[in-house]
């Protein structure tokens, strides 16, 4: 039968929050670059003509609406 301590400054403990800095980290850069996406994707579909915007079935006000959104909001 073994005991087992926990420390908060175990070895196993700094692994444990050295892993949770990691994907929260990672977490952080998904959403900076999909933040950047988006804005990049909003910039290209205002620069749209109308002709281009009706044939994918958009108007001009739907793109305003899109491109008014605060570069967090989806």
């Amino acid at each position: 039968m073994s005991i087992h301590v926990y420390h908060p400054y175990s070895v196993t403990a700094n692994l444990a929050i050295g892993a949770r800095a990691r994907a929260v980290a990672a977490a952080l850069a998904d959403a900076f670059s999909a933040w950047q996406e988006r804005v990049s994707q909003r910039r290209t579909l205002a620069r749209l003509d109308d002709r281009l915007l009706r044939d994918m079935g958009l108007s001009r006000s739907d793109v305003e609406h899109e491109v008014s959104k605060p570069f967090w909001q989806a």
